[in-house]
Order: C-alpha cells, then sequence, then structure tokens
C-alpha cells in the first residue's frame, strides 16, 4: 500500500499544485557512508538502503511536523507518506512557488561533497539568499563529508494533503530548512560508526506577523527491515531514542535482523534562567533543550478501529492529541505494567523482557512520530533540532538494539561540532564477535546505560601492555571508587560499577594511563 501512496504523492504535486510540473519536485541521495538516503524538496526522506545488509531496505519515509495555534486556530505542517509542504521559501508573506515559480529550479535539494568546487552546480549556485550555511569566506559550509541542504514551506494553500485525510485548511506561515550529511566510510560499526549513521538538522522559521504558540516539533518515520511485518515501535526515554525491533531471531536465509531508530540530539529550546542550550551548534546561555515530550507508535498505515495508540494521523485533533501524549480520542494512556499514565507507550525493554513492551501485529507501515514541544515561536523567530538516524547489526536480534543503544550512548556523549565535522573514528564493542581484536588507540567508551541505576558498565580500549587506572570522581572532584589500577595487556575491556551507596547526581569516571587522560560525565538517578 505505502508504495502506492509515494507514487500517489509524485501525482499529488503535479494535481494540487497546478502550476506545477515533474521538473519542480527534485530530490538526491545522500551516499557517502553505508546508508544511502535520498531527501526531496517538498520535506520528505526516502528510499533508506543499509550496505550492513547489503542494502536491503531499513527506512520507507520520514519528515518533520510543525503544529501549534494563531490566534486559538490550529494550524500544521506534516509529512505522513504525502505532504503539505511546498518548494522554496516564503518571500514577502507568500509561499515561493506561488509568487516565482519561474525560480522553481532554485527550490532543489542542493548536494555538496568534500572536494567539491565550481565544476558542481549545487556548489556553485549554493543558495545563500534562500538560508544555506556558509563558511566565513562565503563559501559552502559542508558538514560531515556529504550534505544534502534543501528549504521548503507549508504556506501553499494549493498543497493539500491527501490520503484520508479528514480536513484540509491547516497552513502556517513557516519555513523549514533541513540539512542531511553523512561521513565517507565504509566500515562496520565494530570499527567506526560513523559510516553507519545520517544526521538531520532543521531551522524552523516563523515567517508571520502572528505568534506561533503551543507549538510542537515533531518527526515520523515508517521504518522498513525484513521482516517488514514485524517491525514493532519502541522508546527508550532515557536516551531520548524512538525505534523498531524484531521477535524474530533470523530472516531472509539466516540473516540477523537490525534494529532501527531515531535520537533525538537536541530538541526545541526554551528560555531557562542559569542553563544553557545548544542552538545551530552554538551555545545560547539561559536557555534549554527540550526532550521528548510524547511517543506515538504506529503499528501499520490504515486506521485501527476504536480509541487507538498505535493508527496513523487522519485529522488535525489525532496529531494535537498524539503531541501530547494521548490516545485517537483524547484518553490519557494507562501503563498496563504500572497502571500509571504515561506519555511513553512501549517504553519496556525488550533485551531484557521487562516493561511495556509492544505486542500486537504491524504491517509495512510500522513506524511512530515523536514530539518535543511546547514552545513558542514569535514572528520572524527561529527554532532548531538535530536528529540522527542509527541502525544497529548485532549478533542476534536482541544484541542489534544494545548495538543501536550503544551507538546512541556515543553520539549523545559527544559535542556538536565533533558529531558534525568530526571524523575520528569510533567503535563499538557490543558485538562479541569482535572483543578478540586489538584497538589501534587508547580510548575510554561511553558507560551503559546512562542514566544508570545503580549498575552501569564502562568499556576501554587498551593499544599495548599498560598500567592504567580508572576512577569515578563525583561532581565537585572527590574520588568516589577507584575500578582498575594496575598493568593490563593490550585489549578491549568491560567493568560494571555499582553505584548503589552514592547519592543521584552527575559523575565523572577518568581512564589514565601514561601519556593518555580520558574522561566522560554519567548521570546516576535513582
Amino acid at each position: 500500500m505505502k508504495k502506492y501512496l509515494l507514487l500517489f504523492s509524485l501525482l499529488i504535486i503535479s494535481v494540487t499544485f497546478p502550476q506545477y510540473n515533474y521538473t519542480y519536485y527534485n530530490y538526491k541521495t545522500l551516499d557517502a557512508g553505508n546508508i544511502e538516503l535520498s531527501s526531496d524538496n517538498i520535506g520528505g526522506s526516502f528510499r533508506g538502503l543499509w550496505n550492513q545488509l547489503d542494502y536491503q531496505w531499513i527506512v520507507y519515509d520520514n519528515g518533520p511536523w510543525i503544529l501549534g495555534k494563531i490566534n486559538g486556530e490550529r494550524v500544521l505542517s506534516i509529512n505522513q507518506w504525502v505532504k503539505n509542504y511546498s518548494p522554496g521559501p516564503i518571500v514577502n508573506g507568500q509561499s515561493a512557488m506561488l509568487i516565482h515559480p519561474e525560480d522553481s529550479l532554485k527550490y532543489r535539494v542542493y548536494k555538496i561533497s568534500r572536494g567539491d568546487n565550481n565544476t558542481n552546480p549545487d556548489y556553485d549556485e549554493w543558495p545563500v539568499n534562500f538560508g544555506a550555511p556558509t563558511n566565513n569566506d562565503g563559501t559552502p559550509l559542508l558538514y560531515g563529508d556529504q550534505t544534502l541542504w534543501t528549504v521548503f514551506n507549508s504556506y501553499d494553500s494549493t498543497a493539500y494533503y491527501q490520503g484520508g485525510w479528514l480536513d484540509h485548511s491547516f497552513f502556517p506561515p513557516v519555513e523549514i530548512q533541513q540539512t542531511l550529511y553523512s561521513r565517507n566510510d565504509t566500515s562496520s560499526d565494530n570499527m567506526n560508526i560513523w559510516g553507519n549513521i545520517v544526521f538531520y538538522e532543521w531551522t524552523v522559521i516563523n515567517k508571520s506577523s502572528e505568534n506561533l504558540d503551543s507549538a510542537y516539533f515533531g518527526f515520523w518515520t515508517d521504518i522498513d527491515f525484513e521482516p517488514s511485518n514485524d517491525n514493532k515501535p519502541g522508546v527508550d526515554v532515557l536516551n531520548q531514542l524512538g525505534f523498531c525491533w524484531t521477535e524474530k531471531p533470523e530472516v531472509l536465509d539466516s540473516i540477523i535482523p537490525p534494529s532501527v531508530g531515531y535520537v533525538l540530539l537536541y530538541g526545541p529550546s526554551i528560555p531557562d534562567p542559569g542553563n544553557t542550550a545548544i542552538f545551530k551548534g552554538k551555545l545560547k546561555p539561559d536557555y534549554k533543550n527540550l526532550e521528548l515530550n510524547s511517543f506515538h507508535a504506529i503499528g501499520d498505515d490504515y486506521t485501527f478501529p476504536g480509541d487507538s495508540m498505535n493508527n496513523s494521523a487522519y485529522s488535525l485533533s489525532d496529531v494535537f492529541n498524539f503531541a501530547k501524549g494521548l490516545t485517537t480520542n483524547g484518553n490519557p494512556i494507562i501503563n498496563p505494567i504500572t497502571n500509571d499514565i504515561t506519555t511513553f507507550p512501549y517504553s519496556g525493554d525488550p533485551v531484557t523482557g521487562q516493561g511495556w513492551t509492544y505486542d500486537s501485529f504491524t504491517g509495512g507501515g510500522a513506524g511512530f512520530v515523536f514530539f518535543s514541544g511546547p514552545f513558542n515561536l514569535a514572528p520572524n523567530d527561529t527554532q532548531w533540532v538535530m536528529i540522527a538516524l542509527v541502525p544497529g547489526l548485532g549478533n542476534s536480534n536482541l544484541n542489534s538494539i544494545s548495538v543501536m543503544r550503544e551507538k546512541v550512548n556515543l553520539l549523545r556523549s559527544l559535542p556538536y561540532d565533533s558529531l558534525a565535522f568530526g571524523s575520528s573514528p569510533i567503535p563499538i564493542t557490543d558485538v562479541n564477535d569482535y572483543k578478540d581484536e586489538i584497538p589501534d588507540n587508547f580510548m575510554l567508551l561511553q558507560n551503559f546505560p546512562n542514566p544508570f541505576n545503580p549498575v552501569t558498565t564502562m568499556s576501554y580500549h587498551i593499544p599495548s601492555k599498560s598500567l592504567i587506572s580508572l576512577k569515578v570522581f563525583d561532581i565537585i572532584g572527590r574520588e568516589v571508587a577507584t575500578l582498575i589500577n594496575e598493568e593490563k595487556s593490550a585489549g578491549s575491556y568491560e567493568v560494571q560499577f555499582d553505584a548503589s551507596s552514592l547519592s543521584s547526581g552527575i559523575y565523572f569516571y577518568e581512564l589514565r594511563t601514561e601519556g593518555f587522560i580520558q574522561t566522560r560525565k554519567m548521570i546516576l538517578l535513582k
């Protein structure tokens, strides 16, 4: 059904935009690393293939949602297999395609790669006037080793959302600048995670003279991997991670299935005196980044009967209820394990079997939408959000979840500049098949889980026989534990830390040897 919807969405471009033809629809493919992912100029990223699975599907489609109220009226920008976005920016209070269709070819996806120059038309015609990022000298700013950039808007009243939608008047004056990027690396996760991750950044601008209040940023995805009829949605709240997993241990001639997730790295920012947010990679004092406030699982691309927690959105009411963590009919969700109200259904751990996990059937449209908010967006004000696509492939279906989580922990431990512009190899150690390999460098990895209560695991690499120490310190620098203080042979190691005797808070752990010191932060939550 979904494949027909994608073809239908292309048809919509010519039907609902009367002056459009296929020339104005444009997409390009990010293909620097192990993940190939196409992105278009109307808000979608689709057709995700992963080399670690011999270029099998892992993502069918995904994209951003913006919702809120203007003068009490609900408005929505949405991408759910089909879209109500229009190519190009908002110019003089109108959608670019409506007033300057003659410039439509400029409203395309721009693709630049490391080493490009003016012989690449996208590099040469980099749309600085539309907001495309630049270096200090005005040249295109490259994220990772390959970048896709485009701008689209939701202020085109001819861009009707189709596919069974029940109401149509919801066109907020919002412009979205979208950046996707990845790195030139084709190694597997045990050698370097960078080639197996795609980063997304969105700059969201209110181009009206009215406040957009009670607003939420949503991210929707239709995840696809084999077996496509058993992609079960789940959420790891502590790690800000939505994902799909499978109960099937093997598929397609004994191939181990992956787990595929998206992690919110930086949410929208709101005022918060004394705190500091990250905004477009820069520090923003007296603000904080919002975390996920709700998660909505999608079992397939059709309507579930009754008051559902697992259906797609088909009306404004659906979306606003989902953003608040409610059911289709606006009722609270009760966790059947704890009997508590929650906005995060299916937040249990499939690896340990603890907590509430998805136990129903799914179809080819399985996925989720998660939200971060609420926030207010004043006229000409800007929000910024960063997310990463993080698949994991382990030595079993459940170990794939652990691999994915370890990658997420590594990403969340790194500063923005390392994520966007760094290139140092970062391996993971969760796949047992690779534990015996001799590492090339000293490295202290992020503990897992983090936050933790009360036990966590720390991993480290030693390239040669060394006298090492691994110690834990509290937030004011007092030593609270010595975990290792001895000579170790070359290899990769793990050590468990039990913090039962400590109080909740921030702690630091430090690996030290001759000529090498590395410190990481961890959070104990009791």
